[in-house]
């Protein structure tokens, strides 16, 4: 249950990130460290556009690896719960049903 909080908690850091990210003013992302007041230029804009495509594909491996956690997690969980119950463990020997299997 632990590994699928752990990814559960990467997924929600990764929505919160996003939302800063989209609902961050463009201003923000058009300055690569000029200053406040300066003009955009070609290569401020260039390195914004790598930055801003770096971050997306940071967010996309954060959001498939909390995904595969939390999916490890639930079958984790569930493998835990089926291998505890005698009906499902194969040393046990089954009775059978009818004499018809028992002789055949």
């Amino acid at each position: 249950m632990a590994v699928f909080a752990v990814g559960i908690i990467v997924l929600l850091l990764v929505f919160g990130i996003a939302y800063a990210m989209f609902t961050s003013p463009s201003s923000e992302l058009l300055r690569s460290g000029g200053a406040p007041g300066s003009p955009v230029t070609a290569a401020g804009l260039g390195s914004a556009v790598v930055l801003v495509l770096v971050r997306i594909a940071l967010l996309f491996v954060m959001t498939l690896a909390g995904s595969l956690i939390a999916s490890r997690g639930i079958q984790l969980y569930l493998g835990s719960g089926e291998s505890s119950s005698p009906e499902t463990s194969k040393s046990a020997p089954r009775e059978p049903d009818s004499p018809a299997e028992a002789s055949g």
